[in-house]
């Protein structure tokens, strides 16, 4: 059941009608049952394996609490922790070994790809390390953490909620109120817009410059590039704001993934707004205590562990060369940021007319390094990616195609459409930014009702003419 599909909708509808009208000691049970019966629509199997890693983690996190010695704790502990990245590793590891050898068959990829496993899985594993270092106490209440695990915005693509945040929200779990429920409502429709208007449309451009890379001039590839990164950006922080959305729907207000990520005025920067929810996570429980077991080696453990981070969050993506190669990539861009940054700093500051231009040079030259990045993260094999890289170098491949040229017939989108998505993206950005810092907030609120619902109508007719079938999004597959 897609989140872009009226048979979502209708369950959702029905959802809220059966949370609104229970007891408010039965909405957490409810929820659970809920977001059961929404995985029980993708994978009846994959919904009992979820119930048993549930399951497991609520009676290790249980022991480790239980247990008077350190030795103890730490045993029960790194058993958990194993267990579930076995787990990870497994079913990744089985997608790739099935991927490579019936590449051309989808229903074998889903029954070895359980919706969500990445992000479950990432979220108990928090929980179990946060029971450990006595963060929190292990949940008694099974059903909290069995929905903490399970519910159902979030199952899809995150993002990745930490357990005392969700804990807190669920023991005294209450209807939204009116404000709160229309910010959810409004948070839907954005991402339904952001889908549909722009990352869908240039979806098209992407798959046809990636289906074959030699039939397009080096400008054209540098536009297929570009739209990738567009594209990306899109439909994740639109799926996003559609789950943060539905969350806001019963009560639940999730963690933000997106900080306007294309102005980073560098790498590390960019990850600090990029998919905030992993990244975060990564560094409070994998990146932060590698750092510290590291030390002693200076500049050589603080790379380790920078380089270790990244590859983890490339691999996090898929076990594939070209995820280990986005990993490695971001990996030398955050090391050499961070090793040079004082010295760079140093310099601009004696040469103010220099740092004003850096302004704005900074953030294009991390735009950039991140969309090349991203031709490996989409290309389906690392020689794909070195062979469209090959040809988006004037000169470096020999090719009858001009290099100047640029056809946006044969990317697979019109002039109008393209300039619809980039009026679109940059009306979305605006409106983002201005929320971000509370600008236009009270002034557009305080406008008419009639001029508010008149744009709220216009959004819905235009997702409602936009929406031409059911495309995935692209952080569900992982």
């Amino acid at each position: 059941m897609s989140f872009l599909s009226f048979e979502f909708a209708l369950f959702v509808g029905v959802a809220l009608l059966i949370f609104h009208l229970g007891r408010a000691g039965w909405r957490p049970g409810l929820l659970l049952a809920l977001s059961y019966v929404f995985y029980l629509t993708w994978s009846p199997l994959h919904a009992l394996l979820l119930a048993a890693v549930t399951t497991g983690v609520y009676r290790t996190a249980l022991w480790i609490e239980s247990r008077r010695t350190e030795r103890g704790k730490r045993a029960w502990v790194a058993l958990g922790v194993m267990a579930l990245l076995v787990l990870l590793f497994g079913f990744k590891s089985a997608s790739w070994w099935l991927k490579e050898v019936f590449p051309h068959a989808p229903g074998a990829m889903k029954f070895v790809a359980p919706l969500g496993l990445s992000y479950y899985v990432f979220k108990m594993l928090g929980y179990l390390l946060d029971v450990y270092w006595e963060v929190l106490p292990a949940q008694r209440n099974f059903v909290t953490l069995a929905l903490y695990g399970a519910f159902f915005p979030q199952i899809v693509s995150g993002p990745i909620q930490r357990a005392q945040s969700f804990f807190e929200q669920i023991k005294n779990l209450q209807n939204p109120d009116a404000e709160e429920f229309a910010t959810g409502l409004r948070r839907i429709l954005f991402g339904l817009f952001k889908k549909l208007a722009v990352a869908d449309p240039l979806s098209v451009v992407v798959a046809n410059v990636h289906a074959n890379p030699a039939g397009f001039s080096p400008l054209e590839l540098l536009a297929g590039a570009y739209c990738y990164w567009f594209q990306l950006y899109a439909d994740f922080s639109a799926i996003t704001d559609i789950a943060i959305g539905i969350g806001l729907l019963f009560g639940v207000r999730g963690p933000e993934n997106f900080d306007l990520p294309y102005f980073s005025p560098s790498i590390p920067v960019f990850w600090r707004r990029w998919h905030m929810s992993l990244t975060t996570w990564l560094t409070d429980y994998l990146f932060t205590p590698l750092r510290m077991s590291l030390r002693t080696l200076g500049t050589v453990g603080l790379c380790l562990a920078i380089m270790i981070n990244t590859v983890a969050i490339g691999l996090w993506h898929g076990l594939a060369w070209t995820f280990l190669a986005f990993g490695i990539l971001h990996g030398i861009f955050v090391s050499v940021s961070v090793l040079t940054q004082k010295r760079r700093n140093l310099f601009f500051k004696n040469r103010p007319a220099l740092a004003q231009v850096r302004r704005f040079a900074a953030p294009f030259l991390t735009f950039n390094l991140v969309a090349f990045s991203l031709i490996f993260f989409r290309s389906g094999s690392f020689s794909a990616a070195l062979e469209y890289i090959a040809r988006l170098i004037p000169g470096f491949k020999t090719t009858a195609i001009p290099a100047m040229r640029l056809d946006l017939s044969l990317l697979g989108i019109s002039a109008p459409a393209l300039m619809f998505c980039a009026v679109a993206f940059l009306a979305g950005e605006a409106v983002t930014w201005a929320a971000r810092r509370r600008l236009w907030v009270e002034w557009f609120f305080a406008r008419p009702v009639f001029l508010r619902r008149t744009l709220y109508y216009a959004l819905i007719t235009a997702v409602l003419f936009l929406f031409k079938g059911t495309i995935s999004f692209i952080y569900a597959r992982f």
